[in-house]
């Protein structure tokens, strides 16, 4: 029964890792630049407390921000994760509104020895690109040019990591752990230029392709002392800190430039410009740096804080119409619940509340812009049955990016995020038949 039970996780698995290969999860024109939206890679039980977690120790949940708290699962743990993107764009004229709903990751954690070693693995999409929007310049010498630009794809992440912890005293433990995992998936960017005012000219047709596959890794550390009030109320404090190695992520790149004439729908290929099939190709991701803090009163109350800075400003960007910049994000948040073995079913609600500020790792136009997320959420416990704890964590983040200045786009967005964790004992020997 039990390697059904991890055979069934397993193909689970493999179809949503499928599924997060080709979904489109963004419409943002941000996504055309550098590798595209990266994603904050946060489990629900993180996102309504505004995606906090290098502090956090669980035994019950999966904490993938910081590699080290795996050795703190205590029982094997499932866990997967749906968000739907709201998202209005503003370019300072006229507005527009999209939609996409998608899953932003599915996980397995598991103790190999409890309270000493603990295992996880899973899938997520790490960033996304997709894009359409047409714009029309007035050239002096070719007159109004249409420019049509779409763009799609997805770098997605599979992962495997390890934690291993070590008693210091009756009080105090230090854990430290590692996730390697690997890259993949392909990114493609279409343009079209229709010269209206050129009748006998040749349009122009640019098609960009990169497709990855390769290795990384990151480090994680974490501290956690035990203190006893005088109501002999227990209270954890836990220190975190985390590492991104630096990765040039190997892949192909295809480009294609060609003359046509007509229009976007119907048009017929005079001339191939450029053909440049297949090549190796390399996407720079720079180190990363993350420390994080929680104070906790278990089943009672919770408060985290992180720091994550990317040192993206090492990275050398060869268009002109953006360049790197070392980034950084910061975070807030915690959680209350009013009574954990309470009587009504309100009282064993986890009541969540967060707010996070980043730094874009990207210059576009020669302009500056920053995101900010307000969050909040719950966390609530499904009445458990002989073998599983399954809880449902519903949370919403509302937020703003960019900026109108330079032609760039202002966007605003909510993000609901559903995320289902199920606790279960399997892989332990009974004691009793």
């Amino acid at each position: 029964m039990r390697k059904n039970k991890a055979f069934i996780v397993l193909v689970l698995m493999v179809m949503v890792s499928a599924t997060a290969f080709s979904q489109k999860t963004t419409n943002s024109p941000y996504s055309k630049y550098g590798i595209g939206i990266i994603r904050p890679q946060t489990f629900s039980q993180n996102f309504a407390m505004g995606g906090t977690a290098i502090g956090i120790r669980s035994d019950k949940d999966i904490g993938f921000l910081n590699p080290a708290s795996y050795s703190a699962i205590a029982v094997t743990t499932f866990d997967v994760g749906f968000t739907n993107n709201a998202l209005w764009l503003d370019d300072g004229t006229q507005s527009q509104y999209e939609n996409n709903p998608h899953i932003t990751h599915l996980a397995f954690g598991f103790p190999v020895i409890k309270k000493t070693w603990g295992m996880s693995f899973g899938v997520m999409p790490y960033a996304n690109t997709g894009y359409e929007y047409d714009e029309i310049l007035d050239d002096p010498y070719a007159g109004l040019v249409s420019f049509y630009n779409k763009g799609d794809g997805a770098i997605n992440k599979v992962y495997w990591g390890n934690g291993f912890a070590v008693n210091i005293d009756s009080t105090s433990n230090v854990s430290v752990g590692f996730n390697g995992y690997f890259l993949f998936g392909s990114i493609s960017h279409d343009q079209k230029a229709i010269y209206g005012d050129l009748p006998n000219g040749f349009n122009l047709w640019n098609l960009r392709e990169f497709s990855a596959a390769d290795f990384g890794a990151d480090l994680g550390l974490q501290y956690q002392k035990t203190f006893t009030n005088a109501d002999d109320d227990k209270i954890k404090l836990t220190l975190g800190a985390t590492y991104g190695l630096s990765a040039d992520v190997n892949g192909k790149s295809t480009k294609v430039t060609r003359t046509f004439t007509g229009n976007i729908d119907f048009g017929t290929i005079k001339d191939t410009v450029e053909f440049i099939d297949d090549v190796d190709d390399v996407i720079q991701l720079p180190s990363e740096l993350g420390f994080g803090l929680s104070i906790e009163k278990d089943r009672k109350w919770l408060i985290a804080a992180d720091f994550k800075s990317a040192d993206w400003g090492s990275v050398v960007s060869t268009d002109p119409l953006y360049s790197y910049q070392s980034n950084y994000k910061i975070s807030l948040g915690g959680q209350i619940i009013p009574r954990y073995d309470g009587s009504k079913y309100i009282q064993r609600v986890a009541y969540r509340l967060g707010v996070r500020y980043t730094t874009p790792y990207l210059t576009i136009n020669n302009t500056d812009f920053t995101e900010y997320g307000i969050t909040f959420g719950i966390g609530m416990p499904v009445r458990r049955n002989e073998s599983t704890y399954p809880r449902l964590n519903l949370g919403i983040e509302y937020g703003s990016r960019g900026t109108t200045d330079n032609g760039l786009i202002k966007e605003n967005f909510i993000n609901f995020n559903v995320g289902i964790t199920i606790n279960a004992i399997w892989f332990q020997k009974r004691k009793y038949d």
